[in-house]
């Protein structure tokens, strides 16, 4: 499989920053959503450790069973094997997801659009359509 250089409206190039904040902010809500129906409430300090667990927990679990979290697909994308389109395995999904709860390496992209976690984890994120 091909990677674009340059990003592009197509299907398969990678996901951009609007599509990639689309499915953050719905896994997000999700994550609220289960502190609040577990009895969490904010401004407790469980509340705040709930809410990050099950953000990754939630990454964690979706990326390896469906290759996408509910908010990817919402926003169309879905994560893959760098090497040749195909599902990651689930040691580089934990890789990827341990990586990603330092927050700044999602931040920080290459020239063709991969966070530094994909890029560790052999990942990328792309666009389903």
């Amino acid at each position: 499989m091909t990677i674009p250089e340059e990003t592009t409206s197509a299907r398969g190039a990678p996901a951009g920053f609007g599509r990639r904040l689309v499915a953050f902010v719905v896994d997000g809500a999700l994550a609220v959503l289960i502190a609040l129906v577990t009895g969490h409430r904010p401004p407790s300090g469980d509340y705040n450790f709930v809410v990050y667990a099950a953000f990754l927990l939630i990454e964690l679990a979706f990326v390896a069973l469906a290759g996408q979290t509910p908010g990817m697909r919402a926003a169309g994308i879905a994560v893959v094997r760098f090497a040749d389109g195909g599902r990651p395995a689930l040691h580089w999904v934990f890789v990827r997801t341990v990586l990603l709860a330092t927050v700044v390496v999602a931040l920080i992209t290459d020239s063709s659009g991969r966070a530094l976690h994909d890029r560790a984890a052999g990942t990328t994120t792309l666009r389903l359509r």
